[in-house]
């Protein structure tokens, strides 16, 4: 399939018409619908869209640097004339805007906003299980985690619905399916994209981000969503990686350790220098990360709970139960607790070009699985994913998932993580990395 950027060459071209790629996506979506990654699409106004689109472009006149791209969007943000149900049967409380900003740039940029994406119930979890709407099962195996909490976005862009999808990501829920799935995702800075017109799991702690084929198409999509340029950046020659040894050290299955250290000559080879480093914030991140997340995840949804919390599946509920009985100055010591980890988080960046590490330390495991073996031992599938994740976000770093290939049939991905406000400069790296490991892996059912 084409990327974004040739996809909208192409259209300006008049070799391609958007009716065409709405009925492959339609075509895609019927062929993967077992795997359960769309929560809402009106294919008949798509095309009634889609044909009016390519007029458009046949007149010469281009609304934006998306034109006539298909995008879905995760079910958390407000969509005009799309219900809004985060995947959940809870009541949800009342937002700001009756459509996302980042929806409304999207079509300003000539974006065909087409369907919304199944997710992990309210985007507080990381499988993509969900006792209401159903498991959003791996285009790789289906019975494996898709990975969550935007787990129907990444299954869309990897089985070809559409080129490119917009997900939430507060302590991974972007890099995680990306990872699982085979596709490129990218968290921005904290702010970086407006949130306005979004259900917030944890304000201080959520960020918007695209899911795509390739870095390319995420900058792309970041640009126009952020109103931030990031074609003025280059990549260092030589760039200094960083990689928190100690962290990783008994973490990680032997077949993710395994293919690291493949990428990491690789890497070495074509010019990057690397120093293994001591990051104890992973360790303050993880202890703060939850307390923080429960409590704000609690107070924006206190009306249902103090109604009885009718509509919470046991998936969450247990979650939001304990972060409203939170006490404040628990929740105070959780964020003075993460002033630290940032604070040492942009010291340990301040000497490198970006920090690198498997997105997540284990394959996709299998639906329902809760806990993995790892190399020093077994822990849980929550901490073998968000702890690989969450510093990132829960600190507001720019970071990239890119797949770098199969693992025993499964993909695998590598996360970079760029300093503070450093998203060009990431982009950047996250192409040159691309270029040198990077593989956009094609679920089998999609290949040939």
């Amino acid at each position: 399939m084409s990327t974004v950027v040739e996809t909208v060459e192409a259209i300006a071209r008049g070799t391609l018409r958007t009716q065409t790629l709405i009925e492959s996506a339609q075509c895609q979506a019927g062929r993967a619908a077992d795997l359960n990654p769309i929560a809402h699409v009106d294919w008949e106004a798509t095309l009634r869209v889609a044909r009016q689109l390519d007029a458009e472009a046949k007149a010469g006149r281009l609304r934006g640097p998306l034109h006539g791209i298909p995008v879905s969007v995760k079910d958390l943000f407000a969509v005009r004339g799309m219900p809004l149900h985060a995947g959940t049967r809870a009541p949800l409380p009342s937002l700001e805007l009756d459509e996302a900003t980042l929806v409304s740039r999207l079509r300003e940029a000539g974006a065909l906003v087409f369907a919304k994406t199944n997710m992990h119930e309210i985007a507080l979890g990381a499988t993509g299980e969900n006792r209401w709407t159903g498991d959003v099962k791996n285009p790789f195996d289906p019975a494996r985690q898709s990975g969550g909490s935007s787990s129907g976005a990444a299954v869309a862009v990897a089985t070809g619905i559409g080129l490119a999808a917009i997900g939430s990501d507060t302590g991974g829920s972007v890099r995680i399916p990306a990872a699982f799935c085979g596709v490129t995702g990218f968290k921005p800075s904290f702010g970086a994209i407006p949130l306005a017109g979004a259900l917030h799991l944890s304000w201080t702690c959520d960020h918007a981000g695209p899911l795509a084929r390739c870095v390319d198409d995420c900058a792309l999509l970041f640009e126009v969503m952020a109103r931030r340029r990031v074609a003025h950046a280059a990549s260092a020659r030589r760039p200094r990686l960083a990689v928190p040894a100690a962290w990783l050290a008994g973490r990680l299955q032997t077949p993710v350790r395994v293919a690291f250290d493949r990428l990491r000559a690789a890497l070495a080879r074509a010019g990057a220098g690397f120093a293994e480093v001591d990051a104890p914030a992973f360790t303050l991140a993880w202890q703060c990360y939850t307390p923080i997340v429960r409590a704000e995840a609690a107070w924006v949804h206190r009306a249902a709970l103090a109604a009885g919390a009718p509509g919470f599946s046991d998936l969450v509920l247990p979650a939001l139960a304990a972060g409203r009985a939170l006490a404040a100055a628990d929740y105070i010591d959780a964020l003075k607790a993460r002033e630290r980890a940032c604070a040492q988080l942009d010291a340990l960046l301040a000497d490198a070009d970006a920090l690198v590490l498997p997105t997540t330390a284990v394959l996709p495991p299998l639906r329902g699985q809760d806990e993995v073996e790892v190399e020093g031992g077994r822990t849980t599938v929550r901490a073998a994913v968000l702890g690989q994740t969450l510093p990132f976000s829960l600190c507001g770093l720019p970071t990239l998932s890119i797949p770098v290939g199969l693992v025993g049939g499964l993909p695998m991905g590598l996360q970079v993580v760029g300093r503070r406000d450093g998203d060009a400069s990431l982009l950047a790296l996250g192409r040159w990395i691309e270029a040198v490991a990077g593989v956009a892996s094609m679920p089998p059912a999609e290949q040939g």
